[in-house]
């Protein structure tokens, strides 16, 4: 960004400024009593002061900033008077310029200011050289040390603004390889947008910046996903329309755009009105579908923002080259990621309609998978489960009993109890279950939940006869949903169980086949509206054969 100054190499310039005024007030210490002279050394001391604040501290008052790009050219007229006075002009100060001039060369890195100072140096050597009447010997002299320092100056200048570019680059680079790297292994889409947009804030400069979705395929309003900011909390925008504010025409238009404030108005971008004096948006631009004879067409999934608050900043062309980097970057993540979605959802589904249509061969377990997996869910949310094992949970339960594709219909549909034969057939519907599903990249999770939803805690379940701590608490929760839905559903070989008869079977059941909190969880969500719902059928059906 420019205007963001390195501080280093203005506390070096602003040391050597320290130095001269040092060691003028030692050559021309005798002539302390004089008021002209406690004069002059006041102002140096101020101006000094004044330069080392207007340069490294941020300040909004104009005077300041106006008042920094004098100090130099005042200390040359100042250092140059001293050929005017008599008593100093034998200690040939004027050779302070010098250094004067390279100092200045190092802070402002600018070939223009360095000619201008020189010319300002060499200008004001010449006529007081003239007015103090010296020798034309001395005149060539002092203007010959002056130019030659102009020269030297400019070419330190040009040097070390080379090296400042390439150490930039270098570090910009790095920032961009972490953060690549960072998409890479991470699947975490949020942490990784916040890592971005706080390397994009830093590399630039930027005072804050946040980056703003759309909803998947339509041009709703843009949310605001990550923002950051090095002073903490800022007044960012949660959502924006299309169209609206600087993102939402980045957004609408599909292209890069930068603003400098220079009015100073405060008319606010995105409707930030705090004194934002340049900004910098980015939209995240990715390729969607291709179709035969018809190329695929870019689409807008976001905007990356950046806004600086900085007096006199603008960004650069080198700003919005790694600001486009990022966006890249956030827009093949975003859509890689939204891909997976897409595809999860549609794979969940069409394994829901096949759980569906399997329990269509049956029309005791009609409904059966959906109604455990509502039940479940119920409980793991009383138990506080995070989205992701929520999820887990839910694929898990709609496929878990996938495995009956490989159970004959008559003993699916048998009237009456199961011969052994026939129950050791139907406990074989967990391990098909768990082959079928093994190819499809599901998760560890989701695999046990399928093979093993009816174990125990005492280690009499099947197939694997896990026990104690061998289940963690999300199959627990599945073997008692399950085990609950059976039992309040209606089965060839018994009507409905109710309520009351069920519980019991829990209590008895807890802390030998059944998590006893997780029973507990159950209890409590009994009378709940929406277990009521899932139920109504059935406990309307046992009331009515009570009664």
């Amino acid at each position: 960004m420019r205007g963001m100054k390195d501080l280093n190499w203005i506390r070096g310039a602003a040391l050597v400024r320290w130095c001269l005024i040092g060691v003028v007030g030692l050559i021309t210490i005798e002539e302390l009593r004089s008021s002209v002279w406690l004069l002059a050394m006041g102002a140096a001391v101020i101006s000094n002061i004044l330069f080392v604040a207007s340069e490294s501290i941020e300040f909004r008052f104009k005077f300041i900033a106006s008042a920094r790009n004098s100090v130099a050219y005042l200390d040359a007229l100042a250092i140059m008077a001293t050929l005017l006075v008599p008593s100093v002009a034998s200690h040939n100060l004027w050779l302070l310029s010098i250094p004067l001039i390279i100092a200045d060369s190092l802070v402002h890195h600018n070939l223009r200011r360095i000619f201008s100072l020189s010319g300002w140096t060499a200008a004001v050597c010449l006529a007081f050289n003239m007015l103090a009447n010296h020798t034309w010997v001395s005149l060539a002299m002092s203007l010959g040390a002056v130019v030659v320092a102009g020269a030297f100056a400019a070419g330190l200048s040009k040097a070390q603004r080379r090296e400042v570019n390439l150490s930039r680059r270098d570090q910009r680079l790095h920032a961009v390889q972490r953060v690549g790297l960072a998409f890479a292994e991470s699947q975490d889409l949020r942490a990784t947008m916040e890592l971005t947009i706080k390397a994009a804030v830093v590399e630039t400069g930027a005072s804050c910046g946040y980056i703003m979705l759309g909803a998947d395929e339509s041009r709703g309003p843009l949310v605001t996903e990550v923002a950051y900011s090095p002073h903490g909390e800022f007044d960012f925008p949660q959502e924006l329309d299309f169209g609206f504010g600087l993102s939402g025409y980045v957004a609408k238009m599909g292209q890069p755009v930068s603003v400098t404030d220079k009015n100073e108005d405060q008319s606010g971008f995105d409707g930030i009105t705090e004194g934002v004096t340049a900004a910098i948006s980015v939209p995240l631009l990715t390729r969607g579908s291709s179709t035969p004879g018809r190329s695929a067409e870019e689409q807008v999934l976001g905007v990356m923002t950046l806004l600086s608050t900085h007096k006199g900043d603008s960004f650069t062309a080198d700003d919005m080259e790694l600001l486009r980097t990022f966006a890249a970057l956030v827009a093949v993540a975003v859509s890689n990621a939204r891909s997976d979605e897409r595809q999860h959802s549609t794979f969940v589904r069409t394994m829901q309609s096949l759980a569906t249509a399997l329990e269509a061969r049956d029309e005791y377990t009609r409904g059966h998978s959906q109604r455990v997996c509502e039940v479940s869910l119920l409980i793991a949310e009383r138990l506080g489960f995070g989205p992701e094992a929520l999820e887990e949970l839910r694929v898990g339960t709609v496929l878990h009993d996938i495995g009956k594709i490989g159970v004959p219909d008559a003993i699916l549909n048998k009237r009456g109890r199961l011969t052994d034969d026939e129950f050791e057939i139907m406990k074989t519907h967990p391990v098909i279950g768990y082959e079928i599903c093994k190819p499809l990249a599901l998760s560890e999770g989701v695999l046990m939940i399928i093979r093993n939803h009816h174990e125990k805690l005492d280690g009499s379940g099947y197939p694997d006869g896990l026990k104690g701590g061998e289940l963690p608490l999300s199959l627990r929760i599945v073997c008692v949903a399950d085990a609950f839905d059976a039992m309040s559903s209606r089965r060839p070989y018994r009507g409905v169980m109710d309520r009351h008869t069920v519980m019991s079977e829990f209590s008895r059941g807890a802390g030998i086949q059944f998590d006893p909190v997780v029973v507990e969880s159950l209890r409590d969500l009994l009378n709940s509206a929406r277990m009521q719902e899932l139920y109504a059928h059935y406990w309307t059906e046992e009331e009515a054969e009570a009664a």
